[in-house]
């Protein structure tokens, strides 16, 4: 797809027009590992970048910024030969997918040099190669005749063009050299692009047909298409991955809650040792001189158990609670996988981590971009916030409110952490409370439940539950409401419900 010879050629024209005469800044890998060119004209700056190895092989003009990763080699050889030069030129060959950028300089001396940068948009087999009168620099990806018999790319030897296509496959009429620069017809399924050509194609009656006057559009639309693509193919991995390793963690704690039960038991038989001890010792006199110390033994050996037993019980107690408390924490965590966006998916990890840690292996802390919380203004003035990931919970809880703001949790299932704060500090409304409490309910595992019973405190009553991942937290002197889960949206509606009504 998008990979016609002659979509190549209008691609060239529009580069041509956009950045012909750019001076190039800098080149380096953008964050996602794509190699960008950084060029200025006429005071704007944009970036040229270029994913020769993704399907199909793509060319976009963007606003963004060079990452801090490791460049390959190729990528720092880009930046020494071309900062500073002009672009000159920007060409395609008729029936190739090839383009040529061509980029000119002059040295103090006034000596003039030129550079081509040959882009091989081929799907699969992509490449990028900088030359000096076709002699190679650098390229992409080298490969000598034992992997190509055709043709090699070694940096150092001549250049040779890619062969064409022997038999080119035509979405189209072909129109003739001069390329059309009418809007291009586009196709799209379920939103999504799957062609566009800058004839009529036959084969898409089930696609919506809408035209585009830039094919550099398309291209930038067909990119953010797959980058969306891969990153919720990727999150779903990491989320799969998150689920499977809770559920691991269930289970163990599941048989060593069993075997603590089992040792409750036998640590309730600890009366039982008690009697026959003293039973023991009750007929002691009954019983000939000779056996009285064999059962003296057999006495204290009994008495020995009963106080070991008596010893494990308080242990035994306290591992339950562990236990009990760690299960919990598994069915929040495995909520909060199940909830987490793909800009909160590390945020999980990282909790997940300080649940279940490798051993051997450093939890790294999250670094996160800021972003705005999620809020929601009464018409009374209360401020209403509500976390969206663990670390989130734990950042409005811990530094965001204040000691006497409003905090509410879903009772006895997981959910967000949600804050009321006043900035007069005067205690809020009812009609408020039941609103925090509607998005409390919401934004946890009684979404879909009629109604839902939430919880809600001072905020300085409630405290971190000790060696436990982030957003898990005890709290005392509660009230609770019975409210109807509902969003954002759905409140908003019903405000402008009662404004309405008469």
């Amino acid at each position: 797809m998008l990979t016609d010879w002659v979509l190549i050629a209008r691609l060239a024209h529009e580069l041509r027009d956009v950045i012909a005469g750019a001076r190039v800044e800098d080149v380096g890998l953008l964050a996602d590992g794509r190699t960008g060119i950084v060029v200025r004209k006429a005071g704007r700056r944009v970036i040229l970048a270029f994913d020769l190895f993704a399907s199909p092989p793509m060319m976009t003009l963007e606003d963004a910024e060079l990452g801090i990763a490791e460049e390959p080699g190729f990528v720092r050889s880009l930046a020494r030969s071309l900062r500073g030069t002009v672009i000159t030129d920007v060409s395609a060959r008729r029936g190739d997918r090839l383009l040529r950028l061509r980029f000119g300089s002059r040295s103090r001396f006034g000596v003039g040099d030129e550079l081509d940068l040959y882009v091989e948009l081929v799907p699969r087999f992509g490449n990028a190669v900088l030359t000096k009168g076709m002699t190679i620099v650098a390229a992409a990806k080298e490969f000598g005749a034992a992997d190509n018999p055709l043709r090699s790319v070694v940096a150092g030897s001549p250049y040779a063009l890619p062969p064409k296509q022997q038999t080119p496959r035509v979405l189209g009429e072909v129109p003739p050299d001069d390329i059309p620069r009418e809007p291009l017809h586009v196709y799209r399924r379920d939103g999504s692009i799957v062609q566009a050509y800058v004839t009529v194609l036959s084969g898409y009656d089930d696609a919506a047909h809408e035209r585009a006057a830039s094919l550099l559009d398309v291209f930038a639309t067909v990119r953010g298409q797959n980058a969306a693509r891969a990153s919720s193919a990727g999150v779903e991995r990491r989320r799969e991955s998150l689920l499977k390793r809770l559920e691991r963690r269930e289970l163990k704690l599941f048989g060593e809650r069993q075997a603590l039960e089992g040792k409750q038991r036998a640590a309730q038989r600890r009366d039982e040792l008690r009697a026959e001890g003293e039973g023991i010792f009750a007929r002691l006199h009954e019983l000939p001189e000779g056996e009285r110390d064999e059962a003296k033994e057999r006495a204290a050996k009994i008495f020995a158990q009963y106080r070991k037993l008596g010893k494990s019980l308080p242990h035994i107690a306290q591992r339950e609670r562990v236990v009990a408390q760690t299960l919990d924490a598994v069915e929040t965590l495995r909520w909060e996988t199940q909830r987490a966006r793909a800009e909160d998916i590390a945020d999980v990890e990282a909790a997940v981590a300080e649940l279940d840690p490798t051993p051997g292996r450093a939890i790294v802390p999250v670094r996160k971009q800021k972003r705005r919380m999620l809020e929601v203004r009464t018409e009374s003035g209360s401020r209403i916030v509500v976390g969206r990931s663990p670390l989130e919970n734990a950042h409005i809880t811990f530094r965001l409110a204040r000691p006497n703001d409003v905090w509410f949790h879903v009772q006895g299932v997981p959910g967000a952490h949600v804050v009321l704060s006043r900035d007069d500090r005067s205690p809020p409304p009812a009609a408020d409370l039941e609103t925090a409490a509607s998005l409390a309910a919401y934004h946890s595992k009684a979404q879909r439940s009629g109604s839902a019973a939430v919880d809600y405190t001072l905020r300085k009553h409630v405290r971190k539950q000790r060696d436990a991942p982030p957003g898990l937290v005890w709290y005392t002197h509660a009230e609770t409401l019975l409210v109807r889960p509902k969003d954002a949206a759905e409140l908003e509606e019903d405000k402008r419900t009662v404004r309405a009504t008469p």
